[in-house]
């Protein structure tokens, strides 16, 4: 990002809250307030990488599988796989936008986020309750793809740094066809060419 690193979590908040409602304004996409707050308190969990990382006994992160959660879910009573369908949703959500390069060389591709994600999102608006938070959770599942672009968005807004961030553009760019992404590749010097996948967000 472009500007200068929050330094409370008030200030955090605050900050996450503005580039959020610009970005979004850029895209096109509506959220209603109460799932706009919900992604502004996800932005402020990226300050640690631990809410989204594990870190193993040599002190470096490496990726929380969603196959162990998704295991998890399943052995788990009611009450447990809610959390752990949030969890799921949460950090598919993050990682495909916030963190998406930390997908290079994965056997899992972005695709495979926003599907179990939106999926997480929406078999968890179905167990909820309350009418605010299932309301929530529709939306998140239903527009999982256009909110993970913005994140994306608001990851790259430190600019362009070397070929490997363009090839991460193109390789997003592949995924969801997104105009504002091939802009940016046009911006480079770089035209991609067309397929078949017409998401543009």
């Amino acid at each position: 990002m472009d500007r200068l690193k929050p330094a409370t979590v008030a200030d955090a908040r605050e900050f996450f809250a503005s580039e959020l409602k610009l970005t979004m304004q850029n895209h096109g996409i509506s959220a209603q307030p109460s799932s706009f707050e919900y992604l502004v308190e996800l932005l402020v969990k990226t300050i640690s990488s631990e809410n989204f990382f594990k870190v193993n006994p040599s002190g470096n992160y490496e990726d929380t599988l969603l196959f162990d959660l998704y295991v998890q879910y399943t052995q788990s009573p009611k009450e447990q796989q809610m959390a752990i369908l949030q969890r799921i949703g949460d950090l598919c959500l993050v990682i495909s936008g916030y963190f998406g390069e930390s997908l290079q060389s994965k056997l899992v591709d972005v695709e495979y986020y926003f599907g179990m994600g939106g999926t997480a999102y929406e078999t968890l608006s179905l167990l909820e309750n309350n009418t605010q938070s299932k309301g929530v959770y529709q939306e998140l599942s239903g527009k999982f793809q256009p909110f993970s672009n913005v994140l994306g968005e608001m990851s790259e807004r430190s600019g362009l740094q070397s070929n490997k961030d363009i090839l991460r553009i193109y390789d997003r760019w592949m995924v969801t066809g997104s105009d504002r992404l091939r802009k940016i590749l046009n911006e480079q010097g770089i035209q991609p060419v067309a397929h078949s996948k017409s998401v543009k967000q």
